[in-house]
């Protein structure tokens, strides 16, 4: 009897260690291989995300559409895992991200070079991409989430630093199940 009374005072803390959401949001995403092709224009796009929070983590992952300046298919989806305070209303987190883009980092240049020079340098960055995202300014309020100024850095993940990649979620709002 004494087992079942210990199980059942641990089963409610075990449901509040675990958490489900889902957020919408508005971000800019900035691609340059800083050479030839240096485009810093931002490219708005929206952003969908789930995550599983447990305890200090939060598993995660997403997709991005980002239709501005071009690409066959211009989303991106990705996986993250966050680190993050279990509980208090400012809940800021930090950690790594891969992805899949379609955004492309060569947007063709205007004049003065060859047609084919942007198909070539394309060819040298993969699709994968490693990067580092942070949310210093995220809030939970009941249910509830708000993160404002999200911060990533990443690069392709096969030629790492032969291109930057630089994120600003603008605004994210969520739900937490």
């Amino acid at each position: 009897m004494r087992s079942w009374l210990l199980l059942a005072a641990l089963l409610p803390h075990a449901a509040l260690a675990s958490e489900h959401g889902l957020s919408l949001g508005a971000t800019a995403v900035i691609l340059t291989n800083g050479a030839t092709y240096n485009v810093l224009s931002p490219r708005p796009g929206l952003e969908a995300a789930y995550t599983y929070g447990r305890d200090a983590w939060r598993l995660g992952g997403g997709v991005r559409w980002a239709p501005g300046g071009g690409g066959a298919l211009p989303a991106e989806l990705y996986a993250r895992v966050l680190l993050t305070p279990p509980s208090g209303t400012w809940r800021p987190a930090v950690g790594p991200e891969v992805g899949l883009s379609g955004l492309p980092f060569i947007v063709p240049p205007r004049g003065g070079f060859p047609d084919d020079l942007a198909n070539e340098e394309a060819r040298e960055f993969a699709p994968v991409y490693v990067a580092v995202h942070a949310q210093p300014l995220r809030f939970v309020f009941r249910s509830f989430t708000v993160s404002a100024l999200e911060l990533q850095w990443g690069t392709p993940i096969n030629r790492p630093g032969a291109a930057l990649r630089l994120q600003l979620g603008l605004l994210h709002l969520g739900v937490v199940l």
